[in-house]
C-alpha cells in the first residue's frame, strides 16, 4: 500500500485485504502475483504480509488462493491517517468480493472507507455476482459490530465500539457530529473488470444492479472487442452506456448507466496485445453517450503510430511468415527485429501490425490523443 502510485487513474493504493486465485483470463499475467512473491522474497516486515500467498509454478509465480484481512490495526485505518483528500485504489493486490474472504472483513473496509469521508475510493472486482449480492444485504448495524475483535474491542484503531455507533446512528449522537450512515456510501465508486464480451455478459448486470455514486468499468487487460452498448444476457439485453434494459416479455425500461469507462492494454513480459480497434470502439462508444474515457495504457504492444522509440522493426512481407497471415492472424515484431505470429487464429485482427516496444514507448495516445476523462464526483470527495 502507499501514498503514491504509477497507476494512471487513482492516486494511491490501499491493501487492507491481501491474496486472491485466478478468476478469468484476465488473471493470467496478473502482476499483483509477481510482485507478492517479491516482496515475500524481500522478507521483514512487508514481505511477512504476502507470506504464503503465491506458489512457483512453470509460469512463474501463482496465487494459492488463500486471502485474508491485514492484520494490523494501523493498516486498516491507513486512509484515515492521510488528511490531504485523494482517490484511493482499494485492493490492488486483491480483490475485496474474493469469495474466501469473510463478510466481516468486508464491513470493516467498508466502515473505514465512511470514516475517512475526506478521499475518493475506488473498488474494483471480478466477483461481481458477490459485490452484488454483499451490497443489497449491507446494513450499518451489521457493519459497526464486525468491527469487534476477539477481544470484544474496536479493530479500527482510535475508534471505540461507542464511537462507531454515534458516527453510523445507532445511538444518541451530537448534533456536531457528521452523519455517516448514508448509503450507497457517498465516496465509494463500485466498479467491475472485464477482458472480452463474455466477461461483459458476466459482470456489468450485476455492476448495474448495484447500488453506488459512482459504478465503473476497467477493461485492462483488454483482450477481445466489448460492445457496452449491447449486453445480451439471454432475454435481457443491456446499454451499460445509455442506461437501457430490454426484458423480453416486459419491453425497454432506463436503469443505471456506467459513470467511466477505463480502457488498457496489458504490460509485462509476457503481456498479450489489444487491437487498436478494441480501443477506438470504445472510446467511440463512450463519446456518442457522453460517458467519462480514459484510455490507460497501450501495454507492451503498441501499433508503430503509437510508438514514440520503434527502431529498426521490419514490416514482415506478404505471405513471408504465414501465407494466411493477413487474414487470419495479427504478425508482432520484437524489438530486437524478429518476426513471429500469434498462435491463435483471430480473424478481427485482419492484418494490424502491432510492435513489442514496451510500456513507456508505446505511450498512451490513442490515434495521436490523450484521454483522461474521469466522472463527475457527484456527492464524493474530490481527489487531488
Amino acid at each position: 500500500m502507499g501514498d503514491k502510485t504509477g497507476i494512471e487513474w487513482t492516486e494511491a493504493t490501499w491493501n487492507p485485504v491481501v491474496g486472491c486465485s485466478i478468476k478469468s483470463p484476465g488473471c493470467t499475467n496478473c502482476y499483483a502475483m509477481v510482485e507478492a512473491a517479491r516482496l515475500e522474497r524481500m522478507g521483514g516486515k512487508g514481505g511477512a504480509k504476502y507470506a504464503g500467498l503465491t506458489k512457483p509454478s512453470k509460469a512463474g509465480p501463482v496465487w494459492t488462493g488463500e486471502v485474508r484481512l491485514h492484520q494490523s490495526m494501523d493498516a486498516l485505518a491507513q486512509p484515515l491517517r492521510w488528511k490531504r483528500p485523494r482517490r484511493i485504489f482499494v485492493n490492488s493486490m486483491s480483490d475485496l468480493f474474493h469469495e474466501d474472504m469473510p463478510v466481516e472483513a468486508i464491513d470493516r473496509v467498508f466502515v473505514v472507507m465512511a470514516l475517512a469521508a475526506q478521499h475518493t475510493f475506488q473498488v474494483l472486482t471480478k466477483r461481481s455476482a458477490r459485490m452484488r449480492a454483499y451490497m443489497a444485504d449491507f446494513s450499518w448495524g451489521r457493519a459497526v459490530e464486525s468491527c469487534r475483535d476477539e477481544r470484544g474491542v474496536s479493530a479500527i484503531i482510535n475508534h471505540s465500539i461507542a464511537d462507531l455507533h454515534r458516527a453510523f446512528g445507532l445511538s444518541p449522537r451530537f448534533a456536531r457530529e457528521p452523519d455517516r450512515s448514508v448509503l450507497p456510501v457517498p465516496n465509494v465508486w463500485l466498479g467491475v473488470s472485464v477482458e472480452d464480451q463474455k466477461r461483459a455478459v458476466e459482470r456489468v448486470f450485476d455492476l448495474e444492479a448495484t447500488p453506488a455514486v459512482v459504478r465503473f468499468l476497467s477493461l485492462e487487460p483488454s483482450l477481445g472487442p466489448v460492445n457496452l452498448r449491447r449486453i445480451d444476457g439471454g432475454g435481457a439485453v443491456l446499454d451499460a452506456l445509455g442506461g437501457t434494459l430490454s426484458v423480453e416479455g416486459r419491453g425497454t425500461t432506463r436503469c443505471a448507466r456506467l459513470d467511466w469507462v477505463i480502457v488498457g492494454g496489458e504490460s509485462g513480459p509476457k503481456a498479450r496485445p489489444m487491437h487498436p480497434e478494441w480501443a477506438r470502439s470504445l472510446r467511440d462508444q463512450c463519446a456518442e453517450t457522453g460517458t467519462p474515457f480514459l484510455f490507460k495504457q497501450w501495454g507492451e504492444w503498441a501499433p508503430m503510430d503509437a510508438a514514440r522509440i520503434v527502431k529498426d522493426i521490419p514490416i514482415p512481407p506478404r505471405g513471408g511468415i504465414h501465407g494466411d497471415w493477413v487474414k487470419r492472424y495479427v504478425v508482432f515484431a520484437d524489438d530486437a527485429g524478429a518476426a513471429r505470429v500469434q498462435a491463435e487464429p483471430l480473424s478481427v485482427l485482419d492484418n494490424t501490425l502491432m510492435y513489442r516496444v514496451g510500456k513507456k514507448a508505446a505511450s498512451r495516445l490513442l490515434d495521436g490523443v490523450l484521454h483522461d476523462g474521469f466522472p463527475t464526483l457527484r456527492n464524493s470527495a474530490e481527489g487531488g
